[in-house]
């Protein structure tokens, strides 16, 4: 902040004290009115931070260093004047002024609590945390705060145990969608409101909302957290940090927003909601959800109202695809696109994105084919020829980390569900809001096999050659999502030994929790029923996969991304393959 008073009145700490009752305002049924006085206060106090005169400071430097809170100020202001013009002329309500007013207050305490201390947050992890360890820090802080809110009285309209919403709440911001409670009648609207917050945060990782607002809304930072940024958010160069950034943001923000306008357009007609505010709310959840890859949906049965809806199985497809492909592939074909408007003539793409695309084309292709041989007179029975292949569509893509379904996931035919499970262990692409092990590392992996029969010693691609390092790390990331799953399933089948015995009226068989732990270790959502049958024990288990299964390529690519030189090597030696 630019003065004394600033660095006292807009303290992160009376930022998290603003965040905190305005949860409890909203999430405890409390109407009082001293809550709404502290409110006004702390907006008050970031007013005056600013406003307050300092030694050697004019306003206008105050405000340019702080031009962000700035920003929220006359936002505010500007909001109330208009209401309060539209008043005098009878244009508005009576009481308009005063809503708005105090709607606006609380708007503004809440984006300039969460600037200062997402800043505040980011400055001190890249100062004090090792960069290996900033992701899965992360990702238990934002666990722990949605388990908190979704506890709150006023967040459920039932009986939701804390077990539950911590399940809930790590299930969202790990981008799963493996629910034990009924997301749109369980939770009310300030819990769904908390649900898709965890969704749009998981999905990009907290670090990319603090990096963005200590970058671009916050302070210079020094040369140490800018390496720390750009080796948390894989970027190549300090300097492509801002660019890589700026692209995360307008590609999330511009797909939502036509992926809720596509869908509102869509269902609107289709009258399947009480209004036209309950239409908009369903779309804007629904495209976030989706280009999450999280998998949430507000319907009991997931999507499957929408079977008979072409249109809803190609935007909501469209929407996991483009957020499983990666950042970095959509600003490659972006800058691809403009240059060749530019200059008439094709820009090469780089061997990163052009594998991202082969590797989905084909995945996409394959599996709707197999889904319409093996589904075609089963679970797709009954559709036109029109809507089969739409649904072949969107459940060919959401195996890999979406978690949405048209058709009943337990009713799949048993080769189906299987290439389900292989598909749900690749996941999405490297950058993308997906899970899984990558569709990159299992090309690599294949590359190598190749390259190995070939009795080549090198992988070349398109007329590059794959550095032994990327090899390196995408046998690593491999190998131990093997020996997670494994864990995995070993302890939900001890678990759930009692759902396994012999006895007549079983629900579940072995491959119904291979199934569930390869879902959660995907960050996929799809489930044959075991979700909300399972024991406590059991829960805590999935929740634990679907944790590592979020952070654990992450973290990898984190740790392995700087390799340090060796001066010296040792004698070759051979081992015995095979």
């Amino acid at each position: 902040m630019s003065n004394g008073y600033g660095k006292l009145l807009s303290s992160a700490h009376v930022a998290a004290a603003g965040l905190i009752l305005l949860a409890l305002e909203y999430g405890v049924p409390i109407r009082s009115p001293v809550i709404s006085v502290l409110i006004g206060l702390i907006g008050l106090f970031f007013v005056l931070s600013i406003l307050l005169p300092a030694r050697g400071s004019t306003l206008r430097v105050r405000i340019d260093r702080d031009r962000w809170t700035s920003i929220f100020v006359f936002l505010f202001l500007a909001c109330l004047a208009t209401c309060a013009v539209l008043s005098l002329t009878g244009a508005a309500p009576p009481g308009a002024l005063g809503r708005v007013g105090l709607t606006g207050l609380r708007v503004f305490v809440a984006l300039a609590s969460l600037k200062i201390l997402a800043t505040s947050l980011g400055n001190w992890l890249t100062v004090r945390v090792n960069a290996a360890l900033i992701p899965p820090m992360t990702f238990v802080l934002v666990i722990v705060a949605g388990s908190i809110l979704l506890m709150l009285p006023e967040a459920t309209s039932a009986d939701v145990s804390p077990l539950n919403s911590a399940f809930t709440a790590t299930s969202a911001t790990c981008v799963t969608g493996l629910i034990v409670q009924d997301t749109g009648h369980d939770f009310t609207l300030f819990g769904q409101a908390v649900i898709l917050l965890l969704i749009q945060v998981g999905g990009l990782g907290l670090m990319t909302f603090v990096a963005f607002f200590v970058l671009f809304l916050g302070h210079s930072v020094g040369l140490k957290e800018s390496l720390s940024f750009s080796m948390v958010m894989d970027s190549e160069f300090v300097s492509d940090l801002k660019r890589t950034l700026a692209h995360i943001v307008f590609w999330t923000l511009s797909i939502e927003a036509v992926g809720a306008i596509l869908l509102y357009m869509t269902w609107r007609p289709l009258g399947m909601h009480s209004s036209s505010l309950q239409t908009i709310w369903h779309s804007v959840f629904h495209s976030v959800s989706a280009f999450c890859n999280a998998g949430f949906s507000l319907n009991t049965t997931n999507m499957e109202p929408y079977a008979s809806s072409p249109a809803t199985c190609v935007v909501m497809g469209s929407l996991i695809v483009l957020g499983g492909l990666g950042f970095s592939v959509l600003a490659g074909l972006t800058s691809s696109f403009f240059h060749r408007l530019r200059r008439q003539r094709r820009n090469i793409i780089t061997v990163h994105v052009r594998l991202v695309l082969v590797v989905t084309a084909f995945l996409i292709a394959g599996t709707m084919l197999l889904f319409l041989v093996g589904e075609w007179n089963n679970t797709l029975a009954g559709m036109s020829a029109g809507e089969k292949v739409a649904n072949a569509f969107l459940e060919s893509v959401t195996p890999r980390t979406a978690g949405f379904n048209t058709v009943p996931t337990h009713a799949l035919s048993p080769a189906i569900r299987w290439v389900f499970t292989g598909l749900m262990f690749i996941g999405a692409s490297p950058g993308g809001t997906g899970g899984g092990v990558k569709t990159t590392t299992v090309a690599l992996l294949l590359l190598t096999a190749v390259a190995i029969l070939r009795r080549r010693h090198t992988i070349d691609l398109w007329g590059r050659r794959i550095a032994i390092v990327d090899v390196m790390r995408a046998a690593s990331v491999f190998v131990l999502a093997c020996i997670v799953f494994s864990v995995s399933v070993s302890l939900l089948l001890l678990s759930e030994r009692a759902s396994l015995g012999a006895e007549a009226g079983r629900r579940f068989e072995i491959d119904d929790y291979i199934f569930e732990s390869m879902s959660a270790f995907g960050t996929v959502g799809l489930s044959t029923g075991v979700t909300g049958e399972l024991t406590p024990v059991g829960r805590l288990v999935i929740m634990v996969t679907m944790f590592l299964g979020r952070i654990g390529p992450l973290t990898l690519a984190v740790v392995s991304g700087k390799f340090i030189p060796v001066r010296y090597t040792y004698p070759e030696a051979r081992v015995t393959i095979g």
